[in-house]
């Protein structure tokens, strides 16, 4: 896996048109049939961190995913994925762990919500430390689930300080 941290409209495209079945029906479920142009403009126009993951040739892109500020110390990450994911599953889920690793020193809670058939990127994410519950009662879309991780605070009991609830 390659990584780069950059916003190409071409290799953008390509991902939104090869999405895996999982995440297209996820995207569709949140933006419409028509996503494909919203998402790109959102892309663009976002100030948060974007890196795109290449085959190790570097020739075609494989996935992209960020992390945007929603407010002080909170994080909102997100991964959209082709399924040449599944040919490198082990090197994917490392990549994906270090991103989270440098998200996670500029916030204190990464979230985000999930649809409920995304079944790969919950796996994904609870190994990744993730935890799946609703602490904050935020209102969700149906069929979505809020999942978050806290920064692990040394000396601090991450019981007794949530931020989430």
């Amino acid at each position: 896996m390659y990584r780069r941290e950059e916003k190409n409209i071409k290799d953008i495209l390509y991902i939104l048109e090869h999405l895996r079945p999982e995440d297209k029906e996820e995207i569709e479920h949140q933006i419409g049939k028509e996503y494909i142009w919203k998402c790109l403009k959102d892309i663009m126009d976002s100030e948060g961190n974007i890196v795109m993951g290449y085959t190790k040739d570097g020739d075609r892109p494989v996935l992209m995913g960020g992390c945007s500020n929603a407010a002080d110390g909170v994080g909102i990450v997100w991964l959209l994925c082709t399924e040449e994911i599944y040919q490198h599953p082990v090197k994917v889920l490392k990549h994906i762990k270090k991103e989270i690793e440098l998200y996670q020193k500029n916030h204190f809670i990464l979230s985000n919500i999930i649809y409920h058939k995304n079944k790969l990127a919950k796996i994904w994410l609870k190994k990744l430390g993730f935890k799946f519950d609703n602490p904050s009662g935020v209102k969700l879309p149906d069929g979505f689930e809020f999942f978050y991780k806290k920064k692990n605070m040394r000396g601090l009991n991450n019981a007794n300080s949530s931020a989430v609830s």
